[in-house]
């Protein structure tokens, strides 16, 4: 069996970076398409620039010409996903990714007249140029690789600032992912269509709309709720939202590219953790985290209705008696008939009656665990709301006040320079149903701890 030490040849992709402050066992590739484009051709052609008129030049007919940049990368930032701040009912935004390079001979300066990356008068150094970040993890003990895409856009805009000093010269590189693209995509109002349709033939039709090709990833099963008709007159990305609400479940697009949404059967899926984060359990690297409770997703009272329909209401009436009103009012869902609104309703209170209190966000460092590989890799491999992570942790000066949680992924931050990689999950609670709002119980009850089968026990 092949394995592998630091300090061997890498033995996966060529390039890319790696820093003794990650560990070895990790490495980053930070990618552009700003190779040359223009494949092999013989003849006359518009950029030849022999005097015969005759060119031979190399282009991939495969796909972009992808360049590794990550040599002049200084720091990388990403950002993706959502905050924790509205729970279930929390839109993300386009996936962000932005990077300092190192650039004092103007290589990466987007105006040069004549850089390496300039192609027949027009520099590649511009915005929707493609742009990726990809980790790559070792396992010691086979030489395995495991391929972690981080990001996958294109670029936003290319700025460098003219310093009189070489060395102090940066050029900022700024992208962004495909949720920007269906956030421009909007066209005028369509006949009315779809009505009776499933929530993942709602997605494929939104898609096939746009003319969009890329890969969608539909949950096992598809969805069983049904829409009313849609005139497609918002934006791709504002009907994909608003369909996903209708569901009660949510869309992103993945780190490789792909569109992925879940169906409301999620909030309420718990699995064994994909991660364990502890300080004597799993992996010891957390260096920080936000304990939360928030009112700003309680919901103890929902009225709902569809367009055209008739208001649906559910109560918890334990939880306004201990918390007061906490009213939430919908009046535009495009489910197709008032049972589903119904129901509707019902979910939002169920998981949303009582307040939680949880983890807002977890900050940790993959290099501190004891096999930094291992944690590299189920760090980021990690998927949001699916993917369970439990933590087990305690203040650093109450070693002795634990907390034991299972969140869900909402939202991922990295903090990349050659001295650190810092990564910060924002969290939400995994087990999001609420209880039912029992006060008082007598009789045999699971939670009895008597003897006699008998308690007298209050209940929040």
């Amino acid at each position: 069996m092949a394995t592998w030490t630091p300090g061997q040849p890498w033995p996966g992709t060529v390039g890319g970076a790696t820093s003794p402050h990650w560990s070895p066992y990790v490495r980053l590739f930070v990618s552009a398409a700003i190779g040359s484009g223009l494949g092999w051709h013989m003849g006359p052609h518009q950029y030849d620039r022999l005097s015969a008129g005759n060119v031979m030049g190399h282009v991939s007919t495969s796909g972009p010409l992808w360049v590794d940049i990550t040599c002049d990368v200084l720091d990388v930032t990403l950002q993706g996903g959502v905050d924790n701040a509205e729970g279930i009912f929390s839109k993300p935004d386009a996936a962000t990714c932005e990077v300092t390079i190192a650039d004092p001979d103007h290589i990466y300066d987007p105006l040069s007249p004549a850089g390496v990356f300039t192609y027949g008068g027009k520099s590649r150094l511009v915005p929707g140029t493609p742009v990726r970040v990809i980790a790559e993890v070792v396992d010691p003990a086979t030489a395995a690789i495991t391929s972690c895409p981080m990001f996958m856009g294109t670029a936003d805009s290319w700025e460098q600032d003219w310093t009189p000093t070489p060395s102090a010269r940066q050029t900022k590189l700024i992208a962004s992912d495909v949720t920007k693209q269906f956030a421009r995509m909007d066209r005028a109002e369509q006949p009315s269509q779809g009505g009776g349709e499933t929530v993942q033939q709602r997605v494929q039709r939104i898609v096939d709309y746009f003319g969009w090709t890329g890969t969608v990833i539909h949950p096992t099963g598809g969805g069983t709720r049904t829409l009313a008709a849609t005139t497609l007159a918002q934006s791709a990305w504002e009907l994909l939202q608003r369909t996903l609400d209708d569901e009660l479940g949510f869309v992103y697009f993945s780190t490789s590219g792909e569109l992925r949404w879940l169906k409301r059967e999620a909030w309420q899926t718990i699995g064994a953790p994909y991660v364990t984060l502890g300080c004597d359990v799993g992996y010891d690297v957390l260096v920080d985290t936000t304990p939360t409770a928030l009112d700003r997703q309680m919901r103890n009272g929902v009225y709902a209705a569809r367009t055209g329909g008739t208001s649906q209401q559910a109560f918890s009436q334990a939880s306004i008696d201990k918390y007061g009103h906490y009213d939430y009012n919908r009046t535009d869902l495009g489910l197709n008939d008032d049972t589903q609104v119904a129901t509707w309703a019902t979910f939002v209170v169920q998981l949303y009656a009582f307040p939680q209190v949880t983890l807002a966000d977890v900050t940790m460092q993959p290099r501190l665990a004891a096999q930094p590989w291992a944690c590299w890799r189920d760090v980021l491999t990690a998927k949001p709301v699916t993917d369970i992570v439990r933590v087990h942790w305690a203040p650093p000066d109450h070693p002795t006040h634990i907390i034991d949680t299972t969140n869900r992924i909402v939202g991922t931050h990295h903090a990349i320079t050659r001295g650190a990689w810092e990564i910060t999950w924002q969290l939400i609670a995994a087990n999001v149903s609420q209880s039912a709002g029992a006060v008082f119980h007598m009789g045999p009850h699971a939670q009895d701890r008597l003897d006699s089968g008998y308690v007298l026990g209050f209940a929040a």
